[in-house]
């Protein structure tokens, strides 16, 4: 069935780069001969045929010519020459006597095989002759002749001045000039049943998640080329942890005095975000002409905790806080003084403040997380090898595993592509803003840290399918003092001596992903050079020098990944010599050793109830700084090496798993010892182990399930350092929790992300 029948009218389909003949066609020459042989025309000097030569060596054959003394038939005469005669010459001949030059042996007779060149004409091939008539299309007269224009470089529509007044078409012609808009018309593969219909709509939608829709990118809403590409995403994370949790100066419970409490604690976080992608181009097969992106983003979040000091550092709630005045305690200056307490002037706590305003808090936040403009710059080759520009609040992730810094960010950003894109590379420079305490989102205070990026990738370096990077870092941080939205100070880090200071560290590197034969491989290894002007720590300025390596090594097998990880970041093992050789990281997102599932890499926990983590959340490195976001660098820590095996199965198509067993060490533990004026703290941390699912019900990433379990066992070092009490009171707390731990860390994750 036609198009036109169809829909009941005649639709005229034409192409971007296409001309229609219009008027009288031609006639037939039965008809009308423009040629009638007047003036006569003069035969063609050579014929019919066109004149071609060419050059032919010949050998001469048998028999070979005879010497002279058998036959001479040019005696030499002509290539003689007299000799001179003397002035008196007495002796007279009738001819002067002849001498010629001597033959040379190889143009002596008789000589065999001689080559010669000459020119023959080149008899022109047999016209072929058609014996198949011309086809009823293709007779004269031919009417509506279509004709390929030359396609121009730069694409736009043509505009015609007929077409402007609806003229110049044929009647009942719908012109379209574009392709998008054409449909698909109904399609059937085999001679019996209905009409099959693979694309679902022979005509685009304005919107719909999986057919051709106009504001999902698929078709210009402006224009030939500019397209509307809108978003909508919501991610719901719920998460139950059990993480080191100290009791406070407050106590949420009467009677407790222990250094760390009830470590139980649940966490909701609700995003919600939409995303608006103008561009310009056809990105199909080459790259946009200019794009701007628009993202803000909505957050909800929830934490219950059952200690206070936990929501804020003022253990009396939100609720009383702001209405009431903090109590006396001056008078508390020693043990005799808690005899007040019988007197009611200090009471114990008259009931639990677990889940109350003191250890709970819902908080919300809206952000302009992405928002950039994109300009293409120049095309390097006729392969869309390019060059662009990328200004504003962007993603960015400066290596395969976000290692060094992986964040959304203000910035500006050159990149492009060479050698057929075999070739990427990236200069990137970024203001950073502040971050939001409880939802990390971007807020638009400026932080007084600038971070310079360039990196540049090689794909099939030495071995097909291996892409191999060298990258350069340098961060810039002059943060000054700042308190999170929590009350909490986070620059400078409260451990050691306090002081404001400058952290200026450079970063090379080499990375590398991709596989070698049937092994996968992902790699880094970096070098941190630099200087604190004052660690606090160290108690004075500190030169840097500290390294880190990843390797993690994988091997398919049918439906299932075996994989082999091993992570080192070096630690410093004088804090106070003025050497930092700990590792740390700008802004890190690192996905290796169980990624999110993992208790080690997921969760962050404080050193020992002090006001600096032992390390970060969503990070490897172990940094005593007091936040990844809002804190400042430290290159003065204990270091960490982790080593893992672990399996990606896939269950069905629909269903993947992740399994991952880790054994966690510090690398030198001088920093915690000095921080925590302990003697002596094991380098065994512990061993972590983690189960994950991921279920896409759709076979696309509209809808996500992902539920995962990380289990910690801690090791020696970690029960010298989380104790919960080493001297207790008579009277006052248990004798048995003298030295006793949580024997069992766990981390319980269930995610929901649509995306439409």
């Amino acid at each position: 069935m036609e198009l036109g029948e169809r829909f009941g009218t005649n639709v005229l389909l034409r192409l971007q780069f296409q001309t229609l003949s219009r008027g009288e066609p031609p006639q037939s020459p039965e008809t009308f001969n423009p040629d009638s042989g007047v003036p006569p025309i003069s035969a063609p000097l050579f014929g019919e045929s066109e004149l071609q030569l060419q050059f032919r060596v010949r050998v001469s054959p048998a028999p070979v010519p005879q010497a002279p003394a058998v036959f001479n038939p040019d005696p030499g005469a002509w290539q003689a020459r007299p000799e001179p005669k003397p002035i008196l010459d007495t002796q007279f001949s009738i001819l002067p006597p002849y001498r010629g030059e001597p033959i040379e042996q190889n143009l002596d007779l008789p000589r065999e095989s001689i080559r010669r060149g000459e020119l023959e004409p080149v008899e022109s091939p047999p016209a072929v002759s058609v014996s198949e008539p011309v086809p009823n299309d293709l007779k004269l007269p031919r009417t509506n002749t279509w004709a390929n224009q030359r396609i121009e470089f730069e694409f736009h529509n043509p505009d015609y001045p007929l077409s402007r007044q609806g003229q110049g078409y044929p009647t009942n012609a719908i012109p379209r000039p574009d392709r998008w808009r054409i449909g698909f018309v109904p399609w059937r593969r085999y001679t019996v049943g209905r009409a099959e219909m693979p694309y679902e709509s022979p005509a685009p939608l304005l919107w719909h998640p999986y057919r051709q829709s106009l504001l999902k990118g698929d078709l210009p809403i402006i224009g030939p080329d500019i397209f509307l590409n809108l978003t909508a995403s919501s991610s719901t994370e719920f998460e139950a942890r059990r993480i080191p949790t100290p009791s406070g100066v407050s106590a949420a419970r009467a009677d407790n005095a222990e250094f760390f409490g009830q470590s139980e604690q649940f966490l909701v976080q609700q995003y919600f975000g939409f995303n608006a992608d103008l561009f310009k181009g056809e990105t199909s097969f080459k790259p946009v002409k200019w794009a701007v992106r628009l993202q803000p983003v909505a957050n909800i979040n929830y934490l219950y905790a059952r200690e206070t000091g936990v929501v804020s550092p003022d253990p009396r709630g939100l609720d009383e806080r702001d209405n009431r005045p903090p109590p006396i305690n001056s008078r508390v200056a020693g043990p005799a003084d808690v005899e007040s307490l019988l007197q009611g002037e200090l009471s114990p706590a008259p009931r639990s403040y677990e889940g109350e305003s003191h250890s709970s808090r819902t908080r919300d936040e809206i952000a302009l997380q992405e928002g950039f403009v994109e300009v293409h710059l120049a095309d390097l080759s006729d392969n869309y090898d390019f060059i662009a520009v990328r200004v504003g609040s962007q993603v960015f992730n400066s290596d395969f595993r976000g290692f060094i810094f992986n964040d959304v960010n203000l910035g500006a950003r050159f990149f492009g592509n060479a050698d057929n894109n075999r070739l990427q590379y990236n200069l990137a420079a970024f203001q950073m803003r502040e971050k939001d305490t409880f939802s990390d989102l971007n807020t638009f205070d400026e932080r007084g840290q600038r971070v310079l990026i360039a990196n540049v990738y090689r794909q099939d370096f030495i071995w097909r399918g291996y892409t191999a990077q060298l990258s350069f870092h340098a961060n810039f941080d002059e943060g000054g003092r700042h308190y999170d939205r929590a009350g909490n100070i986070a620059r400078p880090a409260p451990i050691g001596a306090v002081r404001d200071h400058d952290v200026q560290a450079y970063y090379f590197g080499w990375a590398g992903d991709g596989h070698i034969g049937r092994l996968n491989l992902s790699h880094a290894v970096y070098q941190a050079i630099g200087r604190d002007e004052f660690n606090g720590l160290a108690g004075q300025p500190a030169d840097i020098n500290a390294q880190m390596a990843a390797l993690e090594l994988s091997y398919d097998r049918d439906w299932i990944r075996y994989k082999a990880s091993f992570f080192y970041a070096s630690g410093d093992d004088e804090a106070e010599d003025g050497n930092a050789n700990g590792f740390d990281t700008i802004l890190e997102n690192p996905n290796f050793t169980g990624g999110p599932f993992s208790f080690y890499v997921r969760q962050g926990f404080n050193l020992a109830g002090t006001s600096v983590g032992l390390k970060q959340r969503g990070s490897l490195v172990t940094d005593l700084r007091t936040s990844k976001t809002e804190g400042q660098a430290n290159f003065v820590n204990p270091g960490v090496f982790v080593y893992g095996l672990g399996a990606e199965i896939d269950v069905t198509p629909k269903l993947r798993s992740f399994v991952n067993a880790n054994y966690v060490r510090f690398a030198e533990t001088d920093p915690i010892q000095t921080s925590l004026l302990a003697d002596r703290i094991d380098r065994k941390l512990g061993y972590d182990l983690s189960l994950g699912f991921q279920y896409r019900p759709l076979l696309t990433d509209n809808i996500i399930l992902s539920a995962g379990f990380g289990a910690f066992l801690p090791g020696q070092g970690y029960k010298d350092i989380y104790r919960r009490s080493t001297d207790p009171l008579p009277g006052l707390n248990s004798l048995s929790d003298r030295g006793r731990v949580d024997d069992f860390l766990y981390s319980a994750l269930l995610a929901v992300t649509l995306r439409y």
